[in-house]
Formats: C-alpha cells, structure tokens, sequence
C-alpha cells in the first residue's frame, strides 16, 4: 500500500495519476518480492480499467487481465496463509512438548 504520499491509495478513493483522475478498485499485494504494490484503477466513468504500479507507470489492461491479476493475487494469499498455519501448528506442537517436560 503506498504510504508515504497526500493522496488516499485506499479501495473506493480518487486518485490522480499524471493528467487522470482514476479510482482505486483493488490493491495488489506482492509480499516478499520487494516489488511495489499494483493497483487496479478505473475511470470515472468505468469504461476503463488500467494497472498503476508505482515508479513503473500506469497501463490499460482489460477486464480480462484484472481478473487474472486478483485471482492470482487470491491464490498467493491462500498459499501464504496456508504456510503461516503450518508453521503455527508446528510451534504449538513445539510448545506443549516443552511445556510438558517442564511442567510434569
């Protein structure tokens, strides 16, 4: 999510990127590859879809390709979610060992 600027880069807010006046419909998080967040914006009429990411520009992309970017977007949440469970178990499980040689 871009932080560090006036504007208001939440879902639902109008933005202006370069001579364009978009608004926000989605955010495209990319943890862990260091690269800037995308954000799906459209026009104010919503004929129009295009793809900003910060310091690479803004693009029209089509509605098909919006939805290819959620949905892989959805599917790499799940996968990290998924990681971060296992990995919960796996120290809860750590956790009632210790506690059982400790507290026995």
């Amino acid at each position: 999510m871009i932080k560090r600027t006036q504007q208001d880069w939440t879902i639902g807010s109008v933005v202006k990127v370069g001579f364009l006046s978009l608004t926000v419909k989605a955010a495209i998080a990319t943890p862990g590859d260091f690269k800037p967040d995308a954000y799906i914006l459209s026009n104010a009429a919503g004929t129009q879809l295009y793809r900003f990411v910060p310091h690479n520009g803004v693009e029209k992309i089509s509605l098909v390709e919006a939805r290819e970017m959620i949905a892989d977007n959805m599917h790499r949440a799940e996968q990290l979610a998924a990681k971060v469970l296992a990995k919960a178990q796996a120290d809860a499980k750590a956790i009632a060992a210790i506690n059982d040689i400790l507290f026995q």
